[in-house]
Parts: structure tokens; sequence; C-alpha cells
């Protein structure tokens, strides 16, 4: 859904030669696949025929954009902006479905930050790898993908706190508690490995790396981004857990 944000910065920053064509390319195929991914998975689970329809759908609109510029520069305002809009439509009916939250506005509103979260990790480093296999591409905007990345897991933490202090929930019994104190009781497992795959070792991780950057060692950006991938995806698993096993959004 987020993904083609990045297309025109692309495009714009490596100005059409011949290796960040291919690279634009490559982010394309990506965009694809995580798409052609979740709407299969719609089919597999047969979550709710409208839905799969929809993301039939928005497979064709992203696959026609892409053909479209394959090619071709992108402008300033293009047909992208039509993927993320049916993109984001598709996103509400799958909270609506599967989640079915209430309200629904935390779901969506950390759900974005979520794949916010995930966009620019996968971004840094198809980034980084690319930049590891072809060395054609300097990327000058790595210190703002990561600035932005901090703003957002920063976001997360304040969110965090505030849900895991200030909501409460009543156990079996009836008995209300605070979220932290019911996890403590109940999943104290999960929410530890969440609070360590989520938070924790990705904000550790963007400062290393930002204190590489300044020190100009760039060795080790592999490694930091493909760790830093990693333990991002497992996060956001667990925050799903929680999600769909309590109804508690993390």
């Amino acid at each position: 859904m987020l993904y083609p944000i990045f297309f025109t910065a692309i495009d714009r920053v490596l100005n059409n030669e011949n290796g960040s064509r291919q690279f634009l390319q490559l982010n394309y195929i990506l965009h694809i696949l995580a798409g052609s991914i979740a709407v299969l998975l719609f089919w597999i689970y047969r979550v709710n025929y409208p839905l799969q329809l929809s993301g039939i759908v928005y497979l064709v609109v992203i696959f026609v954009v892409v053909l479209y510029y394959w090619k071709s520069p992108i402008p300033r305002w293009n047909l992208f902006s039509a993927s993320i809009i049916f993109g984001f439509i598709v996103y509400m009916r799958a909270i609506r479905e599967i989640i079915q939250l209430t309200p629904l506005w935390p779901g969506v509103t950390i759900g974005l930050l979520s794949t916010g979260i995930i966009t620019i990790s996968t971004f840094l480093f198809v980034s980084i790898a690319w930049n590891k296999i072809k060395r054609k591409v300097s990327f000058s905007i790595i210190t703002s993908i990561l600035n932005t990345l901090i703003l957002l897991i920063g976001i997360r933490i304040v969110w965090d706190l505030i849900a895991l202090f200030s909501v409460k929930i009543g156990d079996q019994n009836g008995i209300l508690m605070s979220v932290y104190q019911f996890f403590i009781q109940n999943d104290i497992l999960y929410f530890s490995l969440t609070i360590l795959f989520g938070l924790i070792i990705p904000l550790a991780v963007v400062f290393f790396w930002m204190k590489q950057i300044k020190a100009s060692v760039t060795k080790s950006s592999f490694l930091l981004s493909i760790s830093l991938l990693i333990t991002i995806w497992i996060g956001e698993f667990l925050f799903k857990y929680f999600i769909l096993q309590y109804g508690i959004v993390l």
C-alpha cells in the first residue's frame, strides 16, 4: 500500500541512469509481489468474497500502473496515487472483516504506522542489498529515511505506553486491570518478545546505524539492514497476535 511512495523519490534521486532504472524496476516487482501475496491469502483463507474481489481489482490496478511506468520517468503527479488509494480501501476492508475492532480507528491508525515501519525497513534492505551487489547506486536519502523510522518507532512507543498503562481490560473473573498487568499475568512470554523485537532491538539498530553513517563507516550497513528487517517483521507478527488474540492494538 505505501511502498509506491518511494518510487518518485527513487526516480528523482537516481536520474534514470541504467543501473537506477533496474533498481526502480526491482522495487516495482516487489510491490506487485507483495500485493499478489496479500490477495492470494485472501482467497486461500476465503476471508470474504467482496474483499477477495477488491483484492483482485487492486492487483490489476498496481499491475497496470507499474506496466505504464516500467520504462518511462515518473512525474510528480502520477498514477501510483491510484494504487495507494486502492490499497488503502482494501486495507480498510480487511481490518473491518478480519479483525472486527470496535472502535475501528486504533487498528487503522496503528496499522498505518506498522505499514510505514515495514515499508521503510524493507526499502532500506533492498537499497543496501542493491548497492552491495551492483555498486551502481549511491543513495543519499538513507539518513532521512532512518530519521523517519526513528520517529515512527518513537510514536509507537508512546502509543504502547498509553495503551499498556491507561487502558483497562477485564479477566475471566471480571476484574479490571491495566493491559500491562493483564499481559504479565496471562502472556508474559509473547509480551516480552513483542517489546524486544518490536521496539527495543529495532530502535537500537537504527541508532547504531545512524552512528555508523556519521562516522562514515558503511561496511556493516548490509548486516544492519537485514537485522532491522528481520526484527521488525518478527515484532509485527507479534503485534498482530495481540490484536487477533485479545483485540488489543499495540
